[in-house]
């Protein structure tokens, strides 16, 4: 069976279900995407008839737009696609065959990585795939992107993004993929302990810098606090947002390199609505929008016009 995977580049959720198709099968191919990436590489591979070469065909963290699914839903693609996503907004995917959409399942938060594991161990379950160092690694993904690590205080998974962030995609897939098959229980390497030891300073330090740097806006009746940030973007936000709740409504994070992050940890502000705002989408307290393609070149021209003296 030759398999194709996208999935979402922007976070942990995303990335480890490239690990678990290693796992799961031998002839495989993927594309990690951003949000606003996905109508168009659907569309482009449909007009080349791209899937026609796999036998199956996964989108995990991520949707489609309702006019991307109906276009889906009349071509070959319906018979070998399946889309396994958390994101409220994404719930009338539910509508199509190739949908599978679930928030909460049992009382417990899903995401996109917990998703995929529980179909791959239904239809394509292995040794691999059964170890407990694979069970561990995917709940401790789950309990970062739903932001439980906390509630149940899980720092493992809290310092498993850490180590992504360190890594990058490519070498997280390439490390946990080795790591996952040839061992038994999950544990972080000795170099990895130190790493995430010295990593706490200077976190700590960062989200002080952030915070210090923090502008107030209203935004559509709500008080925001905006800040530019890199790294550490799920932590930060949900950081900011809980130590300046008496202030601010939610907390708006802008990734220059790619996206906006949206976070709140108010019971009546829901952010998913927010984002809608931006083109965004997500879950009532973490939620995310893409930045326009062009947003560099008008940020370099907006410099370029308010700082160069003019010569004359």
């Amino acid at each position: 069976m030759k398999v194709f995977l996208m999935s979402h580049v922007a976070d942990l959720d995303g990335v480890m279900p490239v690990v678990l198709t290693d796992l799961a099968f031998s002839d495989y191919d993927y594309q990690l995407l951003d949000i606003a990436e996905v109508d168009p590489f659907i569309e482009e591979k449909l007009a080349s008839d791209f899937f026609h070469s796999y036998d199956k065909v996964f989108l995990t963290d991520l949707g489609v737009s309702k006019e991307v699914a109906e276009k889906i839903e009349n071509s070959p693609l319906k018979e070998k696609l399946q889309i396994l996503d958390h994101h409220q907004s994404n719930l009338f995917l539910n509508e199509y065959s190739f949908g599978k959409v679930v928030v909460s399942k049992d009382g417990i938060l899903q995401s996109g990585t917990s998703l995929y594991y529980q179909y791959l161990l239904m239809h394509h379950a292995n040794t691999l795939l059964a170890r407990d160092s694979v069970s561990y690694m995917v709940s401790l993904v789950r309990l970062l992107d739903t932001w439980e690590w906390k509630k149940y205080q899980v720092t493992d998974a809290l310092d498993l993004g850490t180590i992504l962030a360190y890594y990058g995609n490519e070498k997280f897939i390439q490390n946990y993929v080795s790591f996952l098959r040839n061992h038994l229980e999950f544990s972080f390497t000795e170099t990895e302990k130190i790493l995430l030891e010295t990593d706490k300073n200077k976190k700590q330090e960062y989200f002080k810098l952030k915070k210090e740097a923090l502008i107030k806006k209203e935004i559509a009746g709500y008080q925001v606090g905006i800040v530019f940030a890199e790294q550490y973007i799920s932590e930060l936000g949900n950081t900011l947002a809980e130590e300046l709740k008496e202030e601010i409504d939610l907390i708006m994070i802008i990734r220059m390199d790619h996206s906006l992050s949206f976070r709140s940890v108010k019971e009546d502000v829901d952010v998913s609505k927010f984002a809608r705002l931006f083109s965004g989408n997500g879950h009532v307290h973490a939620a995310g929008a893409p930045l326009p393609s062009h947003i560099h070149e008008k940020v370099i021209d907006f410099i370029l016009e308010g700082m160069i003296q003019s010569e004359n």
